[in-house]
């Protein structure tokens, strides 16, 4: 006669204790079947990008919570003043109370204790919950794992040069439970300070498993921004043994020169309804953005380091042979604290909206070049070409996600009524490359004098011209695949939007199934440590 399995389930008490409870019936053919549950935990541990962790004021009020798109729609109305003093990292820090998703078989407290709370519902509420049923999958519905995501990766190539996961690689990974953590950290202030901050939430996070089990490693995934954190508190903060791999989702690697664009112009819209709201939310103008950017040291680390490479700003100046910048590998100098020239990143006299006194701007602008010389500069170095060695990365590579990887001033040519206009235009006494603005429309277009003659002043006037690299909306590919020497696998996908790249809705994208197949991989790594299961 044959014989079915009867799955007699368990749970842990808070002791860590493990419970298998079956009730009596009568007499059949079924055999009693209980699948252990680990006594080793190895927590996944998800790290935001900027603007994706919710901030309070210090007193605990709730200032930039993530909740939902029409949750944010007071921002759309606030000035640079407004966000300015609101956003200023020496008043603001994590909070915790944000919204939490639904679909996951996790009670709010749970999810609130996991930190699901101090980091975007909008952004990462659905990837939370996909994440964890993925590595929380046996359960009846999946077969107790036998019909999971995990088990499906052993028949999928996901993406070209990427191997099949083996049934031993599988297996192994659900020899150890995976709860997915969320660390929220305070993206205005320095990434030096997230790290540490991350650093502190993992002894944390550690220490409350190894009160029931084993714990002793953990995985960190990361969104953007969040790659540079992980990277620092892996690589220099010293938890580089603590940490069993990290997968970086849409990483600026070596930054992104789409931070200096939006400095100079704002951020864009796609010209759609949504496009036009989440360019007012996020700062419209020069304006807005650079009254929070300017005081950021989190922001402004997004900027492009030295090892982004030379010559990524170019100003196209009629027939005028123009050097693009950097030329010497030093955008700090070269670039980030010019003054008093039209295409320098910041306009000295936008940085405080508040107070532009002269005495406030000499102050605003000598704070402003301490950031860039005291917390840019030194977090590039820190974590120049220096990864975790079981990294696994993927980033954005698609047209139609035009990304600046260049950043193109134009001069527009406009017909005039000169003779000898155009000669006079390319003539290189009348070069526009050390000038100040006289007109800054503060979304893109600034026209400068470059010269008077006979027939009056000589105007110039030079727009940004749209993306040119594909990339996923931020982070250009040169930037995204910048990891590629120092990782596992380093995959670009078509259709990666930026905010939303591991967004799994309507279903799975191979993207996120990528994280997923890099997470299991990296549970490999246990050989040699004290997760290892000798027998």
């Amino acid at each position: 006669m044959a014989t079915s399995e009867r799955v007699v389930p368990g749970t842990v008490a808070d002791d860590g204790s493990r419970h298998y409870v079956s009730v009596t019936s009568a007499p059949d053919s079924s055999t009693a079947v209980c699948y252990m549950i680990p006594d080793r935990v190895i927590p996944v541990i998800f790290v935001p990008g900027i603007m994706g962790s919710n901030l309070c004021a210090t007193n605990g009020k709730p200032v930039w919570v993530v909740n939902s798109p029409a949750g944010m729609l007071p921002w759309a109305t606030k000035n640079a003043a407004y966000r300015k003093l609101t956003l200023d990292p020496s008043k603001t820090k994590v909070y915790g109370d944000g919204a939490l998703p639904e679909g996951s078989p996790l009670t709010p407290a749970q999810m609130k204790d996991r930190g699901w709370g101090t980091v975007s519902k909008k952004s990462y509420g659905d990837w939370l919950v996909w994440l964890q049923n993925a590595l929380d999958d046996c359960h009846p519905g999946t077969d107790h794992g036998k019909k999971g995501l995990r088990a499906s990766l052993e028949e999928m190539i996901i993406a070209p040069g990427l191997e099949k996961l083996t049934k031993a690689e599988i297996g192994l990974s659900y020899r150890y439970r995976m709860p997915v953590h969320a660390v929220g950290y305070n993206w205005l202030q320095s990434n030096e300070d997230g790290s540490l901050f991350l650093a502190r939430e993992i002894d944390r996070i550690m220490g409350g498993y190894r009160k029931i089990g084993r714990c002793d490693k953990v995985i960190v995934v990361t969104h953007s921004m969040g790659g540079l954190v992980a990277r620092h508190c892996s690589e220099f903060a010293g938890y580089h043994d603590k940490i069993l791999g990290i997968v970086h989702g849409v990483m600026p690697a070596t930054g992104s020169a789409t931070a200096y664009k939006r400095v100079k112009s704002g951020t864009e819209s796609d010209g759609t309804v949504k496009g036009n709201i989440t360019s007012h939310v996020l700062g419209a103008t020069a304006e807005e953005i650079t009254a929070v950017f300017a005081q950021s040291p989190g922001a402004l680390q997004l900027l492009p380091s030295a090892d982004y490479g030379n010559g990524w700003l170019k100003i196209e100046d009629g027939e005028l042979p123009v050097p693009p910048l950097p030329e010497k590998g030093d955008p700090y100098s070269e670039i980030y604290t010019k003054r008093k020239v039209w295409w320098a990143l910041v306009d000295e006299q936008i940085i405080n909206p508040i107070d532009t006194t002269k005495k406030s701007v000499e102050q605003d602008w000598s704070q402003f070049t301490s950031l860039i010389k005291d917390s840019v500069i030194p977090f590039h170095a820190a974590i120049s070409r220096r990864y975790h060695v079981h990294s696994y990365t993927f980033y954005g590579d698609d047209a139609k996600h035009k990304t600046w990887g260049d950043v193109v001033w134009k001069c527009r040519r406009t017909p005039s009524l000169w003779k000898d206009a155009n000669s006079l235009l390319d003539s290189p006494q009348y070069s526009a490359m050390n000038k100040f603005p006289v007109a800054d429309d503060r979304v893109g277009t600034i026209d400068i004098v470059a010269g008077q003659t006979n027939y009056g002043r000589i105007t110039k006037t030079f727009d940004i011209q749209p993306a040119s690299e594909n990339g996923d909306g931020t982070v250009p590919v040169r930037s995204g695949r910048a990891p590629a020497k120092f990782a596992k696998a380093c995959i670009g996908f078509e259709g990666i939007d930026h905010e939303g790249a591991y967004n799994p809705s309507p279903k799975p994208h191979p993207a996120q199934l990528f994280a997923l197949w890099a997470i299991v991989r990296i549970v490999g790594n246990v050989q040699g440590t004290t997760m290892e299961y000798k027998s």
